[in-house]
């Protein structure tokens, strides 16, 4: 049995309660879209360095199938990677993956000193060493991250 006057604070507390269960949602659905993001960017860094990685070994590959493809290309230009049926191949024409991401690479001359160690400056150019630059760039909000893989080839 209700009495007189209980039945307007019935409807107070259901009012407050609601109040209350709606900011603890609006939080969780806060939270909930920050965490979505940060999600989002870290698997866009990590398939970014997967790509960057996919393409070193790329280029290991292509090595592989001749030192004179990778020591013909010109120092320092950028050059992208084109999987064909069988193989690697290297193009002029920028790789784009997945509409998102894109990959590049260049190749530099090694030179090494009279002890036969690698230098960044002065030294003798070693035509049976080089470095190659791969880098894999992707926007997200605006933001431009990259992806870089650097390493040392030779001819051997």
């Amino acid at each position: 049995m209700i009495k007189h006057g209980e039945f307007g604070s019935t409807l107070t507390e259901v009012v407050v309660v609601t109040a209350i269960l709606s900011v603890v949602s609006l939080v969780f659905l806060g939270t909930f879209a920050t965490l979505s993001r940060f999600h989002e960017k870290d698997m866009l860094a990590i398939k970014g360095e997967l790509l960057a990685e996919e393409g070193m070994e790329a280029i290991r590959l292509i090595k592989s199938g001749g030192w004179n493809i990778l020591s013909s290309l010109p120092v320092g230009s950028t050059r992208y990677l084109v999987l064909a049926p069988s193989s690697w191949s290297v193009t002029m024409t920028p790789e784009i993956i997945d509409g998102i991401f894109y990959r590049s690479f260049r190749v530099y001359a090694v030179s090494r000193d009279v002890s036969d160690d690698i230098v960044t400056s002065g030294g003798t150019v070693d035509p049976n060493t080089l470095r190659v630059d791969v880098s894999v760039g992707w926007n997200w909000r605006n933001a431009t991250s990259t992806a870089n893989y650097q390493s040392i080839m030779t001819n051997i």
